[in-house]
């Protein structure tokens, strides 16, 4: 029998940053065999608790205590040597190598003269994948992958450490629902033999699905611990956020203009075909669909990321050729990417560079950049949407992913932007910024701005698209009213 009640504890855990407390006497006891969900808004702290866990950051008060045993400075390589693993949100894959290789990368088996055994990784990893149901090969690159598959692929990273504690920082995010099934099922074997899993979700349903336990903590504190089946949904939201959120999807009826933006016969050999639709002035266009239908990859298109073969672009009226996406934004259109970190912030650069760097130009002055204007500007944009942070010169990479994505917006919305382009944009985000970020989409298209939103939650789609367009294959297989949208619907097209 064990000699430890818990597997993990955190004890008065105290943890500075320049001008922040982060985490303030927070505490948390992890059960063997259970899922503990850890619920906080986007800069609660989550992640800094996370990355004391794993060795990444050292507390400067508190202990953390594995299986009995108080541990002191460590790698977060020996973290996982010891049995605990984590799978984070933004991932980080080294896409020129194989699936083997970043599972097994600095720990790979060797061979009798020390050489790495390439043969008993792929083998071995080969295995690990059939057993999970992920449905990739070894020796294939990384780059190959989605971003739903490379999740898959951390999924089983961690899974092959055969740690006693897993964190799964917002596992979900990028997967499809069957895949979901998979992950749920995985993880239900996980506590049969024993795992803890420490689950950090923003995703209300996901909770009462697998949930053991729930902490709930807010600006760096304990709130609460609890029994799953002892809580609700809006007991947990009102303690995340310390108000209670009225409105998730505070959807008005803007005034619905002219067109402005007609995509016409859109097509990429291979990834979407045809695709021809409008959206208006003033309106909400929901995209929807499964994950690989196809949406992501025309709004890439129309926006200048990837090259389209064929197809017609036109933008309040007049035919426009987009190469780039400096020819997007100079007609208007914006984009907030799905992966954020890849396409949307220069982690190193400070958040005010990253506001104002799509509109640099309105703050040149005879080719110098001038500062005093740029910082107001930006600062003014940091406050507008509520982005926390110490400072707007601390680098944007140290913001949580929700205070990330509003400074994403704030960056667009510096700008005449008039057709805004919102991929997955409360992907991995808090309950309170979700509503905040769903208010900044009315505000914008009450202004008379055309806003396309793809987003894999169906309540998000249903709650804000004035209409819906849903893909299936890389085509566009129907589209919906608002008064005729519905899961059903959506659902129906889509598969």
């Amino acid at each position: 029998m064990a000699e430890y009640k818990y597997v993990l504890e955190l004890n008065d855990i105290v943890k500075l940053f320049p001008g922040v407390r982060a985490l303030d006497g927070m505490s948390l006891k992890i059960r063997s065999g259970a899922v503990h969900v850890i619920c906080g808004e986007n800069g609660a702290g989550k992640s800094t608790l996370m990355k004391v866990i794993s060795g990444e950051y050292i507390a400067e008060e508190g202990e953390v205590i594995y299986k009995g045993k108080k541990l002191g400075k460590r790698t977060i390589m020996e973290t996982v040597e010891m049995g605990i693993s984590m799978i984070h949100q933004e991932m980080n894959p080294i896409k020129k190598m194989t699936l083997a290789q970043n599972i097994y990368l600095a720990r790979e088996p060797l061979t009798k003269r020390k050489l790495v055994d390439f043969k008993k990784m792929n083998h071995d990893t080969q295995e690990l994948l059939d057993r999970l149901d992920i449905p990739y090969k070894a020796t294939q690159l990384m780059e190959e992958l989605s971003i739903a598959g490379q999740q898959q692929v951390e999924i089983a990273k961690a899974i092959s450490t055969n740690a006693s504690v897993i964190i799964m920082d917002e596992p979900t995010s990028a997967i499809a629902d069957a895949e979901v099934e998979i992950l749920f099922e995985q993880i239900n074997k996980l506590k049969e033999s024993g795992v803890a899993i420490i689950y950090i979700t923003h995703k209300m349903d996901e909770i009462f699905r697998i949930a053991d336990e729930v902490t709930v903590i807010r600006d760096g504190s304990w709130i609460l611990t609890a029994p799953a089946e002892e809580l609700t949904v809006d007991e947990i939201i009102s303690n995340m956020v310390g108000r209670k959120v009225d409105n998730l999807y505070p959807k008005n009826h803007a005034k619905i203009g002219d067109v402005a933006l007609e995509v016409k016969d859109l097509t990429q050999a291979g990834v979407f075909k045809n695709i021809s639709f409008k959206v208006r002035k003033g309106e909400i266009l929901g995209f929807s669909g499964l994950v690989g239908a196809g949406r992501s990859e025309v709004m890439r298109a129309i926006f200048g990321i990837d090259p389209h073969e064929s197809g017609e672009i036109i933008v309040g009226g007049k035919p426009v050729q987009i190469n780039k996406s400096a020819d997007s934004i100079k007609n208007g259109i914006a984009m907030l990417s799905e992966d954020r970190r890849a396409d949307g912030i220069i982690p190193i650069r400070s958040i005010r560079e990253n506001i104002s760097l799509a509109f640099i130009k309105q703050f040149a002055k005879f080719s110098m950049i001038d500062k005093k204007k740029e910082a107001e500007k930006a600062d003014a944009m940091m406050k507008k949407l509520r982005v926390k942070a110490a400072s707007p010169t601390q680098e944007i990479r140290t913001l949580s992913g929700g205070n990330q994505q509003k400074a994403i917006l704030a960056k667009w919305l510096m700008g005449d932007t008039k057709i805004l382009i919102l991929d997955e944009p409360t992907r991995g985000i808090d309950v309170g910024s979700k509503a905040e970020i769903h208010q900044l989409m009315c505000d914008c298209a009450e202004e008379g701005m055309a806003v396309i939103m793809i987003s894999s939650e169906l309540p998000e789609v249903i709650g804000m698209s004035d209409r819906v367009i849903v893909m299936r294959e890389g085509q566009i297989s129907g589209e919906l009213e608002r008064g005729e949208i519905s899961q059903e619907a959506i659902m129906k097209l889509a598969i």
